[in-house]
């Protein structure tokens, strides 16, 4: 009987060990990157961009709206990023959710924002972002590869994302 006992013993350390072996695998397992989809946006000034044409250059895309109470913040955070890391390669580009396109340039002029302002009133690049929840920020590197996804920040969490973000610029 005690050999029985024995027996069911081993088989229940080695079920543990291969789950915690798995657990392990799934999570040390790199996230899985995707290339960001590209698109064409006109912005508030009326010109087009294409994210693709920044191929080669770090972007932060943000998604927000103007009735967004966290998505200011956020606007005027990355105009101080965009005037800080622009010389070396980053570039910032707003999505506004706005359906009115007035309400989102008056947002980006009273935030003193400098970079581009595009327009996604019929929310079609919005939901390929699954931008569910604003504001939404992207980090995408050089290569187009979406690296970095974050809802609004902290002071915490800004930390993390400069320290991601000076990473992407210095690759």
């Amino acid at each position: 009987m005690n050999s029985t006992q024995d027996l069911a013993d081993d088989d229940r350390r080695v079920g543990r060990f291969v789950l915690a072996i798995t657990i392990l695998i799934v999570l040390a397992a790199p996230v899985m990157a995707s290339t960001a989809p590209d698109f064409a946006l006109r912005s508030v000034a009326g010109a087009n961009y294409r994210l693709s044409e920044h191929r080669g250059e770090v972007v932060a895309l943000i998604f927000w709206a103007s009735w967004c109470g966290d998505c200011r913040r956020e606007l005027e955070r990355f105009e101080r990023l965009r005037a800080t890391y622009a010389p070396a390669g980053l570039v910032v580009l707003s999505v506004s959710l706005d359906e009115e396109p007035a309400h989102a340039a008056t947002i980006a002029a009273a935030a003193g924002i400098d970079y581009p302002v595009l327009l996604d009133a019929g929310k079609k690049v919005s939901r390929v972002y699954e931008a569910d929840r604003l504001p939404l920020i992207l980090l995408i590197d050089r290569n187009g590869v979406i690296r970095a996804r974050y809802d609004a920040l902290d002071e915490s969490e800004e930390h993390g994302l400069l320290v991601r973000l000076r990473d992407l610029i210095d690759e």
